[in-house]
C-alpha cells in the first residue's frame, strides 16, 4: 500500500514538468534502474536546470562507522580506547551443545537412587533361568512371578543389587540374580533467573546442575557463571561455581538434581577484562573476595614476554571520566578491583601493542609480522622504523603484497566516487529526457548497466591504499627516500605468501587457480573458460600483489608472467554505449570503478 501511494505521489509531482504520455514513457525506463538510483534520477529529471550542488552524503558521514573494518583481515574488535575486546569467559561452551533425549539408556552409577518410572531388567541364572523387564510403579514396587512384589524405591543402585541378592538367596536355591537399568525415569525441573531459555524442563534423573544448564542454553549475557543456586522446597541445597568445573575440573558442587528442583541463575556481580601478554584473554567474573591474584589464575598466568612491572589498569567512573593507572605486579596484587575494570599486560621489550592511552597516535600492524598489534607512534616515525621496532616480518610474509591503508586517502577516493555518481545520475536524467538511449541497439541493457554502475559507485568503500615498497632494504636506502611517515590510524597489513592467481569479471568460470610460474596471463584466462561474449578483451588489466594496476603487454616477446596473488580483471564491454553523448565523459569513471572494486575484492579475500 505504501509503495502504491509513493508511486502515485511521484507521478503527480512529475506531471508539472512533463505531460502524462511522457510520464508513462519515462516511468518505464526509470523502472529499469536499481531502487537506490531510480528516485535520485527522477528528482533530477524534475529539475529543468540540473543544479550542480552535491546532495550525496559527506565522507564524514560515510566514514563515521569506519566501513574499512569490513575488510579487516584479522576480524579484530576494538573498544573506544583501541583495546581488543575479548569475549566473556565460558559462555561459548553452551552454544555448540548437542541436546540428548532424557529417556535414552544410560549407565547408572553405584550411588544412583532408584525411583518410580525407572525401567529395569532382572536376569536370573542357575537353577532358575529367566529375564524380566519391569518398571518401578508409583508406590516404588514391581512384581516378579519368581519372587513376588519387591520394593526398591529409595535404594541406591548398589544397595538394590544387594537387596535382590538377599531375597533370591532366601527364595530360590541355586539361583543368582543381576540387575541392569534400561531406562532412567524423567524428572521435571524449572530453570529461572538469567537464563537463555528459562522454563520447565524434562530431564533424566541422572542429570546434575551442569547438565540442566546445558539443556536450557546456559546463562544469558547478564547471568552469572559463578553463582548458580539449586533450590529444593524453597531452600538452597547447593551452589555451583562453573569456574571450578571449567578451569579447575572440580565437580564436587555439581550435585544431582531431583524432580521439582528450581535452578536459579543469579545476575553477574563484577566483571574484569584482562588482555595483552596473558595466556587466556577474556572478561572474567570475580566475587567480592577475589582480586588480581585470582584473575591471573583464571587467565592461566603470564606469557613469557609479559612485563610484570608495566600493568595498566583502566577504569571508567560514574561521571564518564577515565582513570588510568600503571602499576607493577606487586602493587596490583593488593589493589581493589571494581566492576568494569580493564587490565592490560604490556610486553618485554616494551612494544606498546595497546595500553588504553587513547590520546596517543597509534597504527595497526596486521598479518605476517613477528609481533603484530597496535603500536603507539612517535612524531615523525616512519614505516621502516616501526616495522624494525616490531621485530620485522615473519617467515611466511609475502613482502611483495604488503598493504598500506590511510583513512585520508580513502576519504578522498570516496569523494571522487560520489561526485562521479552525481554526474552520472545527471547524465542518465538528460539521456532519458532527450531520448539518447534510443541511439543504442539495446536501450534496456544500457540503462540497467549504467544504473548498476551508479549503485556501485555509491556503495563502494574505498580502501585508501597507498602503493609503496615493503622491502626493508629498499626502504632503508636514504638515496631513494621512499619511506612513509606514519599518521594516526594508518593500517599496515602483511599477507602470508599466496599460491593462487584469481580471474574475475567477464569469463565463463571466475575463480582462483593454483599459481604456476609456467602459466601466463592467457593460460589463466583459458583455465577460467575463456572470455564471455560480453567481455571487453582490449581493456583487461592485472591488479598486482602490491596494489598497482597493469595492462597485459603485447608483441612477439611479451610473456605476461603472473605473480602469486595477482588478480586478472576482465571488464564488461561498453562499446554499445559509445553513441551516448555523456558516456565518453563517464568512461574513465567506469574504468576507475572497476579497478576500485577489484582492489576491494582482492583485499577482502
Amino acid at each position: 500500500m505504501i509503495k502504491q501511494y509513493s508511486k502515485i505521489y511521484i507521478l503527480f509531482l512529475f506531471s508539472f514538468s512533463v505531460n502524462a504520455q511522457d510520464v508513462s514513457q519515462y516511468q518505464t525506463e526509470l523502472d529499469k534502474l536499481p531502487d537506490s538510483v531510480r528516485n535520485s534520477v527522477f528528482e533530477r529529471m524534475s529539475e529543468t536546470d540540473f543544479p550542480e550542488e552535491n546532495t550525496s552524503p559527506s565522507t564524514e558521514e560515510i566514514f563515521t562507522d569506519n566501513r574499512l573494518d569490513r575488510y579487516d583481515l584479522l576480524n579484530s574488535d576494538y573498544d573506544r580506547y583501541g583495546s581488543i575486546i575479548p569475549k566473556p569467559f565460558g559462555y561459548d561452551l553452551f552454544k555448540n551443545y548437542q541436546r540428548t533425549s532424557s529417556s535414552s539408556s544410560q549407565s547408572a552409577p553405584a550411588d544412583y537412587v532408584l525411583g518410580p518410572g525407572d525401567q529395569l531388567r532382572i536376569n536370573f541364572s542357575g537353577s532358575t533361568k529367566a529375564s524380566r523387564k519391569v518398571v518401578i510403579d508409583r508406590e516404588g514396587s514391581f512384581y516378579l512371578r519368581e519372587i513376588g512384589s519387591i520394593n526398591l524405591s529409595g535404594l541406591s543402585y548398589k544397595n538394590a543389587q544387594e537387596e535382590l541378592d538377599r531375597i533370591v538367596e532366601a527364595s530360590l536355591i541355586g539361583t543368582e540374580v543381576s540387575i541392569s537399568l534400561l531406562k532412567v525415569r524423567p524428572i521435571q525441573i524449572f530453570v529461572a533467573g538469567q537464563s537463555i531459555n528459562p522454563g520447565s524442563y524434562n530431564l533424566s534423573a541422572l542429570s546434575n546442575i551442569s547438565s540442566a544448564l546445558f539443556e536450557s542454553g546456559g546463562p544469558n549475557n547478564s547471568g552469572s557463571l559463578r553463582n548458580i543456586s539449586l533450590k529444593r522446597s524453597n531452600e538452597v541445597v547447593g551452589t555451583l561455581d562453573l569456574y571450578d568445573l571449567f578451569i579447575s575440573g572440580n565437580s564436587t558442587s555439581n550435585i544431582k538434581i531431583q524432580s521439582g528442583d528450581v535452578l536459579l541463575i543469579n545476575p553477574i556481580q563484577k566483571q574484569i577484562k584482562i588482555f595483552g601478554e596473558i595466556n587466556r584473554e577474556a572478561i572474567f567474573e570475580l566475587t567480592d573476595e577475589e582480586g588480581f591474584k585470582d584473575l591471573l589464575f583464571f587467565a592461566s598466568g603470564f606469557k613469557p614476554l609479559a612485563d610484570k612491572n608495566k600493568i595498566v589498569l583502566t577504569r571508567q567512573s560514574i561521571d564518564n571520566s577515565i582513570f588510568i593507572k600503571e602499576m607493577t605486579l606487586s602493587e596490583l596484587k593488593g589493589y581493589p578491583l571494581e566492576a568494569g575494570d580493564s587490565i592490560f599486560i604490556d610486553r618485554l621489550p616494551s612494544i606498546a601493542i595497546d595500553a588504553n592511552k587513547s590520546k596517543r597516535e597509534s597504527i595497526k600492524l596486521e598479518g605476517a609480522f613477528v609481533n603484530p598489534g597496535r603500536y603507539f607512534i612517535e612524531e615523525g616515525e616512519t614505516l621502516f622504523e616501526l616495522i624494525t621496532r616490531s621485530g620485522g616480518y615473519s617467515e611466511d610474509a609475502y613482502v611483495e603484497a604488503g598493504i598500506f591503508l590511510r583513512n585520508s586517502v580513502a576519504k578522498k577516493e570516496k569523494d571522487g566516487l560520489l561526485r562521479a555518481a552525481d554526474d552520472l545520475e545527471k547524465g542518465i536524467a538528460r539521456a532519458i529526457q532527450t531520448g539518447q538511449f534510443s541511439q543504442v541497439s539495446s536501450p534496456d541493457l544500457a540503462i540497467r548497466l549504467i544504473g548498476n554502475i551508479v549503485e556501485q559507485l555509491k556503495d563502494a568503500s574505498p580502501l585508501g591504499r597507498v602503493v609503496t615498497n615493503f622491502d626493508l632494504t629498499v626502504m632503508n636506502d636514504k638515496n631513494l627516500d621512499i619511506d612513509i611517515v606514519l599518521r594516526d590510524s594508518d593500517r599496515v597489513i602483511m599477507p602470508k605468501k599466496k599460491s593462487t592467481v584469481t580471474v574475475s569479471g567477464e569469463v565463463l568460470s571466475p575463480s582462483s587457480y593454483v599459481f604456476s610460474k609456467n602459466l601466463s596471463y592467457s593460460d589463466y584466462i583459458k583455465l577460467a573458460g575463456g572470455f564471455r561474449e560480453s567481455a571487453d578483451e582490449d581493456n583487461v588489466f592485472f591488479l598486482l600483489p602490491n596494489g598497482q594496476a597493469s595492462k597485459p603487454s603485447t608483441g612477439w616477446f611479451s610473456s605476461n608472467k603472473m605473480l602469486p596473488g595477482t588478480v586478472i580483471v576482465v571488464p564488461q564491454d561498453t562499446t554499445e554505449l559509445s553513441n551516448l553523448a555523456f558516456w565518453r565523459a563517464i568512461l574513465p569513471i567506469f574504468s576507475n570503478l572497476v579497478q576500485t572494486l577489484a582492489a576491494i575484492d582482492a583485499l577482502s579475500d
